[in-house]
């Protein structure tokens, strides 16, 4: 029995109406239905704890806040939502009573009233698409996804491991992915090498850790390493490349490694996403720090970068809690999708009490697994105005989504590295 006590008050309430107001909750809260619960709270109206197993009463409660709120006024263009509140801990012995609700189901008037849309969707489903040979084995620790042109690229992060050489990265072809959706085509399918020159790669970073992140413009591939001591001490790299129109080779240019430093001294955490805003002479590359949150990195940036790898200056990032692991690339209007990710034993991640309140709004297991959307604006990285996508959970683990690709209108693609297990999945847009 599920003994966790979900509770109101004026403090966390508080909190969230602050979020809503600075706007650093990303599309899940607004400063309409935030006030509606601090009042609540303030007043005694909302419930002051409420168990698992009559949560559904509050629910019901905070619902019709938000009937109430538009019947009000118009449907704002970033729709409200109802908020959970946080989780706390409650001995096993103690037994609430039962919350009697405090009104009646009475039909609302006939009169036409405006509609409220909840901003956040059910969990996605995932489908997965069924890998075989040597990229579906957890050897594989894959960590990124991207296009190029009509193929997939999956990054190892150790593509030593397979092959010879300097190793291997591996392909797929969008028709034979989009086959499989489609039903015309069985699994598994079966990605097939790509060649990998990348002469000193592992000589030339001291404590190397692998690749992190890949993304293409045009025959330039750009990818991101990491590196750290025996001290826990990080850094990250970008460096470029090219590959061949044939996929008979994709060549890393090393000497081109640009250091990027870490932004927290947390070990294993780097700059793990790379952002393509663009193309050719005119592109731009931004690399996003994995830890975001408020209470690890008070002013996160993302690093920004010209073609050449010339550093440029770096563009404000907003505060995000848990981790950014992939990101795709940016379209004309600069938005772009994220992974955010968490694993419940990850306590370095530190999340604040205001992102607890936020993300239970759809789902109450520990770990989290959703992607977010930005924009790149002249002024820095903002939250889009769409509202997360979760992902549906496993009850008893956690899938460490290390690779995300956009799949025209249809979806998303992401990639599990090896936990629970090499995963390649499809996640419809909501």
């Amino acid at each position: 029995m599920d003994n966790r006590v979900y509770t109101v008050t004026p403090g966390n309430a508080s909190i969230l109406l602050a979020a809503a107001r600075d706007g650093s909750a990303p599309g899940c809260v607004t400063p309409g239905n935030a006030s509606i619960l601090l009042a609540a709270a303030r007043d005694g109206g909302a419930p002051g704890c409420v168990s698992r197993a009559n949560k559904f009463v509050f629910g019901a409660v905070a619902l019709l806040c938000l009937l109430l709120a538009a019947c009000v006024a118009p449907a704002p263009s970033l729709p409200a939502v109802a908020v959970i509140p946080t989780i706390s801990s409650a001995p096993s012995a103690t037994v609430y009573p039962t919350v009697t609700p405090f009104f009646t189901a009475t039909p609302l008037a006939t009169a036409a009233q405006p509609t409220a849309t909840a901003a956040v969707s059910g969990p996605q489903p995932i489908l997965e698409i069924p890998l075989a040979g040597p990229a579906a084995s957890i050897r594989a620790e894959l960590s990124g996804l991207a296009w190029y042109g009509e193929h997939l690229v999956l990054l190892p992060q150790y593509p030593s491991r397979f092959g010879s050489g300097d190793g291997a990265f591996f392909v797929l072809s969008k028709a034979e992915i989009e086959a499989f959706l489609d039903g015309s085509q069985p699994g598994p399918l079966i990605p097939r090498p790509l060649p990998v020159d990348a002469p000193g790669l592992t000589a030339h970073f001291s404590g190397y850790q692998g690749l992190e992140a890949i993304a293409f413009d045009g025959e330039r591939v750009y990818l991101t390493v990491e590196t750290g001591t025996l001290s826990g001490g990080m850094t990250g790299w970008i460096v470029t490349g090219e590959i061949a129109p044939d996929l008979s080779v994709l060549r890393i240019d090393v000497a081109s490694a640009q250091a990027i430093l870490p932004q927290a001294q947390i070990g294993n955490l780097t700059d793990e996403a790379i952002v393509l805003l663009g193309s050719g002479d005119d592109a731009t590359l931004l690399t996003i720090y994995e830890a975001n949150g408020r209470l690890i990195n008070a002013q996160p940036v993302a690093h920004r970068f010209s073609p050449d790898l010339t550093p440029l200056d770096p563009l404000p990032f907003p505060s995000v809690e848990y981790r950014i692991t992939d990101a795709t690339p940016a379209d004309g209007d600069g938005r772009f999708w994220a992974i955010n990710y968490f694993y419940p034993g990850d306590v370095k991640l530190k999340p604040g009490r205001r992102e607890s309140l936020l993300r239970l709004l759809v789902q109450s297991l520990p770990q989290v697994e959703r992607l977010v959307e930005f924009r790149v604006t002249d002024d820095g990285v903002r939250f889009a105005d769409s509202p997360p996508v979760y992902l549906e959970l496993l009850a008893d683990d956690a899938r460490n989504w290390e690779g995300i690709a956009r799949l025209g209108e249809r979806g998303f693609l992401l990639v599990t590295d090896y936990h629970p297990r090499t995963i390649l999945a499809f996640v419809a847009r909501p």
